[in-house]
């Protein structure tokens, strides 16, 4: 069976709509980054 891997992101306040924030170049790396040391 497959790996399933995800993320959420959730501000301080608690909201996790994706619409909230922006998905900047440098965030996207982070992201990457994380998943990729996760093993997904």
């Amino acid at each position: 069976m497959g790996l399933l891997a995800f993320a959420l992101n959730v501000t301080l306040d608690g909201c996790c709509d994706h619409r909230e924030g922006v998905a900047d170049d440098e965030m996207l790396r982070y992201w990457t980054r994380l998943m990729d040391a996760a093993g997904a």
